[in-house]
């Protein structure tokens, strides 16, 4: 009975018991280099209304820029002008980048905005060229948010255009959240915290989400009775059962985990004795293959990004830590060597860094171990329990909850921790996954 309990614990609930000494506290920098100065002109507006501008798309754009890593945004004593006579006056308020838009609405009723962007520094040594000229059209121009999204979608590119790497202004977060007692459901958000709503609604406990890299979803979910594996196998595909392929399963499963490639699917199973252990789900033949047999507790499988290891809670050797292994379950090995209780680990997108949870003074704190260094830096202090961590596309940000129990909330912080900000008002968040768009 107390193994069932330990595993309960670990599996369905966020992380709740144990102590664990401090780790070292250090800054860990997400991007080097000055910030390039942007700054964006008053849109020439026709046929949409100016409020709808001002909010959905100069406010969502400034702050894109200013959260994408890179930018520094220019907003105080922007000249009027906007011809090559006024670029010095520009580049005096700390511009290198003008943005100058022009909103509209075609004849068809498609919502058209044509941006050009301007290196105003080097526009005054010779007669240079738009660093960017493009035309971004909505055939759902009438919708709410189109504005946002072509905003977010200007950000993506315009910091794809100076790194190289497309932004995440418009990723979005899929997440549990409690609806009632006995209820869960999958929602998504938009990763600027607009337009969440529910992906499930089966007024029942549906909990751990995860999103492949194609945007196929897959999640447990106990409505009909024992907790499922169901997801959909082909994108934008129906959502079907996925695991037990056949029948009903031995024990309970848990934590699904997409491969990289889709191909697999991580997941945890658990048995009579309590124990739980981590399997493989082949999704073409439907071939399950057990990658953990110990007599304890594996949990909370992340992928890493070439699909040939795994990072997984076990406490195997007392207290929950974080181990790695193969995909085929070979070469296990302890990773977290501080603090008795460690778990949750998330594989970041490039493969360098896992961030993890670890109880340090009655609450769960984030840390993010950078495998080339062989050390945990600790990301979350003076916050109530830090839990659930999840990566940014761009590895950069991390998304994870906190908050007292029943109240947790979505959160997002870059990896020195000093950028934290509450995603959206909502109560019951959990398990949330960061993912691009589909």
């Amino acid at each position: 009975m107390q193994k069932l309990v330990l595993g309960l614990l670990l599996v369905l609930a966020p992380l709740l018991h144990a102590q664990a000494p401090p780790n070292q506290e250090v800054v860990l920098t997400a991007s080097a280099g000055s910030k390039l100065g942007v700054a964006l002109s008053q849109p020439r507006i026709a046929g949409v209304p100016e409020a709808t501008v001002a909010k959905d798309y100069q406010e969502v754009l400034n702050r894109d820029l200013e959260e994408a890593g890179p930018f520094a945004v220019i907003r105080k004593d922007l000249p009027a002008a906007t011809d090559p006579a006024s670029y010095p006056a520009w580049a005096a308020t700390g511009t290198e980048w003008l943005l100058t838009s022009a909103i509209s609405r075609s004849d068809r009723g498609d919502l058209e905005v044509m941006i050009q962007v301007v290196d105003v520094v080097a526009a005054q040594a010779k007669n240079a060229k738009a660093v960017v000229s493009k035309l971004y059209t909505s055939k759902d121009g009438s919708r709410d948010g189109a504005l946002r999204r072509i905003a977010h979608k200007i950000s993506d590119d315009l910091m794809a255009r100076l790194t190289g790497e497309q932004g995440v202004a418009s990723t979005r977060i899929v997440f549990v959240r409690e609806g009632g007692r006995g209820i869960k459901d999958i929602w998504q958000v938009d990763r600027d915290g607009a337009n969440a709503r529910p992906l499930t609604a089966f007024k029942s406990l549906t909990i751990s989400p995860a999103v492949a890299a194609d945007g196929r979803l897959a999640y447990v979910t106990y409505k009909g009775g024992a907790p499922e594996i169901w997801g959909q196998r082909v994108p934008g595909g129906p959502q079907v059962k996925l695991f037990p392929p056949s029948g009903k399963a031995e024990g309970h499963c848990f934590c699904p985990s997409w491969s990289p490639d889709g191909k697999r699917l991580a997941l945890v199973q658990g048995d009579r004795r309590g124990n739980t252990d981590i399997v493989v789900l082949e999704m073409e033949s439907g071939r399950v293959r057990r990658l953990t047999d110990s007599n304890c507790i594996n949990t909370d499988p992340s992928w890493n990004p070439a699909g040939n290891q795994l990072a997984f809670t076990s406490d195997r050797e007392g207290g929950p830590q974080v181990f790695l292994m193969g995909d085929d379950g070979s070469n296990v090995r302890r990773l977290t060597q501080e603090g008795t209780y460690n778990g949750s680990p998330a594989w970041s997108p490039m493969g360098s860094m896992i961030a993890y949870v670890s109880r340090f003074e009655g609450k769960f704190d984030l840390f993010v171990y950078k495998l080339g260094e062989g050390k945990s830096y600790q990301i979350t202090t003076g916050l109530a329990s830090s839990e659930s961590p999840a990566w940014s596309p761009d590895e950069h940000r991390i998304v994870f909850t906190s908050g007292s129990r029943g109240g947790m909330q979505l959160y997002t912080t870059d990896l020195s921790g000093n950028t934290l900000r509450k995603l959206i008002d909502l109560d019951g968040c959990q398990s949330p996954k960061w993912t691009r768009s589909h």
